[in-house]
């Protein structure tokens, strides 16, 4: 069994520090874990214990949204003999690249461990029958989406898996070592735990709870976002079937409650599209955060020539030049080409301190690439073009053209969200944008610490 995995879940509960002081608590006995969860505010207070750990640094309060996969996907300039070039030349031997992807991993297993400690106890009796779906619903969903992104980082790639073991799908909290699993298991345990939170979630979700822990819908695993993770879990199994019913689920079914930004919301500023946001996360200090990482000098930034290019030089799409790219003076080559996505004195409040991780948007692009019929994909894909004011020609697009068409929206839309990595990966591309280094298993598969145990085949 693996030493990492082993640590992590006999510390039981691994919250941090530096946030409220429930955080702190580390009940080491059976009989402190009982008392946290005989009230319900216990088990409110471990899941957002949760939700704060999804939202640190290590995971997608910048590394996996604005840093890491970005670099990845050679979205940002680099510095051959600096860390953001050792990242972008895929050199998973450099110490300081090794130190990130195993903080990842670390990170990623911490949390799950919350979650099992929640799970482990939610039975008890304790929460009332609407407050039991929500918590058990919300947390089989934060289990499962851990899970994938674990998949999606440091699994094989999509139709290259074998029978061997590759990763634990930890779904207890034990000091005994936890069995490492094969490609088919791990599968299966993911697809029972997003099966799980969609039927707890859904009778609940729809009536709602009188309740403030049941508010601000987008900031949590939702059933909408539970759906939408299924929808993605699914494409990256290459169940395309079953990828577009779950993407065609969100798109038919969220109604007034999520829907397609347009070039209204992009003209105001909301260069998150807020409202298609079916699962984010809220980053108190994300000015901070994205004022050093973007728009100070020496901040991230790309060639305006490539992004005109990605563009494909449509001078309306509204997320093109001088919108969501946009000129700022500073750096020592003078101007700096920059994203404008979490630029937050540009934003208006509701729309701060937000960073999105499953968006309407997406599904759109799920369902239209599942789909070889134009009669289903064509009214998405137009769609997409008002709510971006693209000026492309997608009349009668074919397949050829409307699978390029997805794979260059995951550029345009995602910049800075960290997505276009997973659809290299996903695809098993050859070639990766703006790279010379062509894709492979050695660029395309991130390594798991090197302080692991070997196991047993």
């Amino acid at each position: 069994m693996k030493r990492i995995i082993y640590y992590i879940l006999s510390g039981c509960l691994l919250l941090g520090t530096g946030c409220s002081n429930w955080l702190d608590v580390k009940p080491s006995t059976r009989v402190e874990q009982e008392e946290m969860f005989s009230t319900e505010d216990g088990f409110k207070n471990t899941l957002t214990g949760v939700y704060i750990k999804l939202k640190s640094n290590s995971l997608y309060g910048q590394t996996l949204t604005m840093e890491l996969t970005e670099y990845l996907a050679q979205h940002w300039k680099s510095n051959a003999s600096e860390l953001s070039g050792y990242i972008s030349a895929y050199d998973y031997e450099n110490s300081s690249v090794q130190s990130i992807i195993d903080d990842v991993y670390t990170d990623f297993y911490n949390t799950i461990v919350n979650v099992n400690n929640l799970l482990d106890f939610v039975d008890n009796g304790v929460l009332s029958e609407d407050m039991y779906k929500l918590i058990k619903g919300e947390a089989l969903g934060l289990r499962a989406f851990c899970h994938l992104d674990l998949l999606r980082l440091y699994g094989p790639i999509p139709g290259e898996q074998t029978d061997k073991k590759m990763l634990s799908y930890a779904r207890e909290v034990s000091r005994q070592n936890m069995p490492v699993n094969t490609w088919a298991e791990y599968i299966a345990f993911l697809e029972k735990d997003l099966n799980e939170a969609e039927a707890l979630l859904e009778g609940v979700e729809k009536k709602g709870i009188d309740d403030d822990y049941f508010t601000y819908r987008q900031n949590r695993m939702n059933y909408w976002a539970v759906m939408a993770v299924k929808a993605r879990f699914y494409l990256w199994i290459q169940n395309k079937e079953k990828a577009a019913e779950y993407a065609k689920k969100v798109i038919d079914g969220v109604g007034e409650q999520f829907k397609l930004s347009q070039p209204v919301d992009f003209t105001n500023k909301d260069y998150i599209a807020s409202s298609e946001h079916l699962f984010s996360v809220h980053v108190y200090d994300l000015e901070d955060i994205t004022e050093t990482f973007f728009y100070r000098s020496g901040g991230v930034e790309q060639t305006k020539s490539l992004i005109a290019g990605l563009f494909e030089g449509d001078v309306t799409d509204v997320r093109g030049d001088g919108k969501l790219w946009q000129q700022l003076q500073g750096g020592t080559t003078g101007n700096r080409y920059v994203l404008m996505k979490y630029k937050q004195s540009e934003a208006q409040v509701s729309t701060q301190e937000q960073i999105p991780l499953i968006r309407l948007y997406e599904m759109y692009l799920i369902a239209i690439e599942c789909s070889d019929n134009s009669a289903d994909y064509q009214p998405l894909i137009n769609e997409l073009l008002t709510a971006r004011s693209m000026s492309l020609d997608m009349n009668n697009a074919g397949v050829d053209q409307k699978n390029q068409f997805v794979s260059m929206e995951y550029h345009k839309e995602f910049y800075g969200e960290g997505q276009a990595f997973y659809q290299y990966k996903r695809r098993n591309d050859k070639t990766i944008m703006w790279s010379n280094t062509p894709g492979s298993r050695s660029v395309y598969v991130l390594p798991v610490p090197k302080s692991e145990i070997k196991y047993e085949e």
